[in-house]
C-alpha cells in the first residue's frame, strides 16, 4: 500500500508538472500574440538614409503627426538646419530631427539635399493658388467658422497663398507654413483690385449717434441706445475704442443676455460680446415696450436703420466708437 501510495503521488506530481509546462506555454504563447498585436498597430515607417534638409519658409511647424491637426511641438524659422529620417507620405510630410526633437513637417517647406521636398504645388491638402485681399482688416481665422480665434488681420492688398476649397464659406490660406481661413468674397484671384473708399462705422456714444460712411462721405446717420454703464471700457459698457465685424445673423433671434428677441445681429466686440442689433423684440418680430431702452453694451438700432446697417457692413469692417 506504501508503495502503490508513492507511486500515485508521484503519477500526480508528473502530471501536475506537465500541465505547469502546458500553462507556461500557452500563457507564453498568449503573451506573444498580445505584444505581436500591440506592435502590428503601432504605425510603421519604412526606415530610409537620412537626409540634410533646411527649412525653405518664414516659420514651419513641427508637429507630432503627419498632418494639420496634430499638435504643433515647436516652430522653425527659414533656413534652419533638420535632420530627415523618413519620408515623404503620399500626401508629402517629412519626419524629421531638429535640435534631438523628433516630428513632422510638411515638405512644400523642406529643402531636402537641396532640392524641394514636396513639388505637386498641391499645398497643404489642397491645391496652391495666388491671391489677394480685397477688403479691409480681412479676418485670419483659425477654423472655417465666424466663431473661429482671430489670429491676425490683413490689411487690403496683401498677398495669401489658397490651399483647397471653401469650407462654409471660407478658403484656407497658408499663414506661415499653418493652415487658416479667411472668407471667401474678400479675396481676389484676378490680381489686386481697387476696393474703393473704405466702408466705416463711427459710434457717437455723446450723440449716441451710429453714422455709416463710405471714406468721408455719410451714408447714413442713426440713433442708437447704447450701454448703461457709461465708462469708457466697462464689460458691461459700450466700450471706447477701435473694432472690426467679426460675425453677422439676420434671423430673428433669441438673447440670454437681453431676455429678450433680437435680429440683425453684426457683432464687433467679441470680449464682451457686443454688436450691432435691432431694438428688443417678442418671439413675433414686435419691438416690446421699453425695447429701445439701455443696453448691456450692444448698440439697439431701429428695426428699419439695424437692416440697413447689416446690409451695409461686411465681415472686418471697422468701427470707431468715442465720445
Amino acid at each position: 500500500m506504501l508503495v502503490s501510495g508513492l507511486v500515485t503521488r508521484r503519477s500526480r506530481q508528473r502530471l501536475r508538472n506537465a500541465d505547469f509546462a502546458s500553462n507556461r506555454v500557452v500563457h507564453g504563447f498568449i503573451a506573444f500574440l498580445l505584444i505581436f498585436s500591440v506592435l502590428a498597430a503601432l504605425p510603421q515607417r519604412p526606415v530610409s538614409a537620412e537626409s540634410a534638409g533646411s527649412v525653405n519658409t518664414d516659420v514651419l511647424n513641427l508637429r507630432d503627426d503627419a498632418g494639420t491637426w496634430a499638435n504643433i511641438i515647436l516652430q522653425m524659422t527659414q533656413d534652419e538646419y533638420v535632420t530627415v529620417l523618413d519620408g515623404p507620405t503620399s500626401d508629402g510630410w517629412y519626419y524629421i530631427d531638429y535640435n534631438g526633437l523628433q516630428g513632422w513637417s510638411y515638405g512644400a517647406y523642406l529643402l531636402v539635399d537641396g532640392s524641394p521636398g514636396w513639388s505637386d504645388d498641391s499645398g497643404v491638402g489642397g491645391y496652391a493658388a495666388t491671391a489677394w485681399v480685397a477688403t479691409d482688416g480681412l479676418n485670419v481665422r483659425a477654423d472655417a467658422s465666424t466663431e473661429a480665434w482671430v489670429m491676425d488681420r490683413l490689411d487690403s492688398g496683401a498677398e495669401v497663398t489658397v490651399i483647397g476649397d471653401q469650407v462654409n464659406g471660407f478658403v484656407p490660406i497658408d499663414f506661415y507654413g499653418q493652415r487658416a481661413y479667411v472668407w471667401s468674397e474678400f479675396v481676389s484671384f484676378d490680381g489686386l483690385v481697387a476696393t474703393g473708399p473704405e466702408r466705416w462705422i463711427d459710434v457717437n456714444r455723446s450723440s449716441q449717434t451710429v453714422t455709416l460712411f463710405e471714406g468721408d462721405e455719410v451714408v447714413g446717420s442713426y440713433w442708437a441706445a447704447m450701454g448703461w454703464d457709461e465708462s469708457d471700457d466697462g464689460f458691461y459698457a459700450t466700450a471706447v475704442g477701435t473694432y472690426y465685424v467679426y460675425g453677422k445673423h439676420e434671423d430673428l433671434a433669441w438673447t440670454e443676455w437681453g431676455q429678450a428677441y433680437i435680429e440683425y445681429w453684426v457683432g464687433f466686440d467679441a470680449s464682451r460680446i457686443n454688436g450691432f442689433h435691432s431694438y428688443s423684440m417678442n418671439e413675433n418680430g414686435s419691438v416690446l415696450k421699453n425695447g429701445d431702452g439701455p443696453t448691456g453694451g450692444c448698440i439697439a438700432l431701429a428695426p428699419s436703420a439695424a437692416a440697413l446697417l447689416f446690409d451695409f457692413a461686411g465681415y472686418g469692417t471697422r468701427v470707431e466708437i468715442h465720445w
